[in-house]
């Protein structure tokens, strides 16, 4: 294939896996903020919140093997992206009319439905655009490209918060939920276009060639997806409560001060994407992943127990340091998985180590503040803890693809 092809072909997919990831994530991380919103002004409690939750994880979990499998067997990744976004934008739409036209029990068994179908949508992206990435890139260039697109999917958590709170004035809080799906559905008929040679058979990845998910069940692919489930717990356990614990803790109010926090928090991601992408490339990966672990558990104690200085910079730092994951995890994943299944790799590792860990994440809190909004900081004093000790798990992992200079486990 001639190099200028294959340069387009790199921009054209790391731009429309870019405008996926932005998307994507920017959407997810609506939802802890459509909880926060039920909670305060439905009056809803803990137990009814932490459900919702974990249908949303739970979803995403039990589906994406399932996802990964068809996007190896079809070779067509960016088509299903699109569906996941379509996805994940009717459940915004849904959410937007379950709020203005239902009440009590139907309100909250219908915000269980789209909690499910969200959970659904968010299953699609990370595991098959990573796969996109790690094919067309190859493996000396694709920590960049996943850091770089990573750093997009930050963006989209940054941005989203705030937008959120300045198109409220204009459309109100439930509309702008609305608004936001209706942005998704278009970017979801772009991304579409943009793959539509998958339909015709030019950009198929694997060839149809994927292999069982056993052959897949490497050592290193189930050690990583455990640590990931760990992970996950000890970050998304904080990420999930965190908008409840500004409001109902720090009294901060549902308004644009709750989303200058947030977006202080998501915008480090932006800057630990790029970076934690380029460290994969030049270090030890394991070691790279020792210190997003324990820069998380630092940065979140500095959170809880620092002065507002200490608290606003640690809680930049908690973001930079957690937003880390689909770089470092997705490029460790490669280098364990045979290369025509990546995307059944990705997505254990993914969807069922990471978002299987976001199906406990929110209710881990839940038990330790014993049902008290007032205890989340206790609870995150323990989830912090938790990220030190699963650090002490890393050198089980197989000694990873040798692209780095620095060797911490041996």
């Amino acid at each position: 294939m001639p190099e200028t092809k294959i340069y387009s072909d790199r921009v054209r997919y790391l731009t429309l896996t870019s405008l996926a990831h932005f998307i994507n994530d920017g959407t997810i991380y609506f939802i802890p903020l459509i909880m926060d919103y039920i909670s305060l002004e439905k009056s809803v409690s803990p137990l009814w919140i932490t459900s919702l939750l974990t249908v949303f994880y739970l979803t995403s979990t039990l589906l994406s093997t399932v996802i990964g499998r068809l996007a190896d067997k079809s070779g067509k990744p960016g088509i299903l992206i699109s569906l996941g976004l379509s996805l994940l934008s009717v459940s915004l739409l849904g959410f937007y009319f379950t709020i203005k036209e239902f009440r009590g029990l139907p309100q909250l068994l219908l915000a269980m439905v789209f909690s499910a179908t969200s959970g659904l949508g968010s299953a699609f992206y990370h595991p098959l655009g990573a796969s996109i990435l790690q094919f067309s890139f190859g493996d000396q260039k694709k920590g960049r490209a996943l850091g770089v697109n990573g750093a997009m999917g930050s963006l989209g958590r940054t941005l989203y918060p705030g937008l959120f709170f300045v198109l409220a004035a204009f459309f109100t809080k439930p509309g702008t939920f609305a608004f936001f799906g209706v942005v998704g559905l278009a970017a979801a008929l772009s991304i579409l276009a943009g793959f539509r040679s998958e339909g015709r058979g030019e950009a198929r990845l694997h060839g149809g060639r994927a292999v069982t998910i056993r052959a897949t069940l490497t050592k290193g692919i189930i050690l990583l997806a455990i640590i990931g489930f760990l992970r996950s717990i000890a970050t998304q356990g904080v990420i999930s409560w965190i908008p409840i614990y500004f409001t109902h803790v720090k009294g901060l109010g549902f308004n644009s001060t709750l989303g200058v926090s947030l977006t202080l928090m998501y915008a480090a991601g932006i800057v630990g994407q790029l970076i934690f992408g380029f460290m994969v490339e030049r270090f030890e990966k394991r070691l790279v992943l020792a210190i997003a672990f324990l820069g998380s558990a630092a940065t979140l104690l500095g959170f809880l127990f620092g002065d507002a200085y200490t608290s606003t910079i640690s809680l930049f730092g908690f973001g930079f340091f957690t937003f880390s994951g689909f770089p470092l995890f997705l490029s460790l994943a490669t280098d364990y998985t045979p290369k025509e299944s990546s995307s059944i790799g990705n997505a254990l590792v993914w969807g069922v180590g990471i978002s299987g860990g976001g199906v406990l994440a929110p209710i881990v809190p839940a038990i330790i503040s014993a049902d008290h909004y007032s205890l989340l900081g206790e609870a995150f004093i323990w989830l912090a803890v938790m990220n030190i000790v699963i650090t002490l798990l890393l050198p089980l992992l197989p000694r990873p693809q040798k692209y780095g200079k620095v060797n911490m486990f041996g």
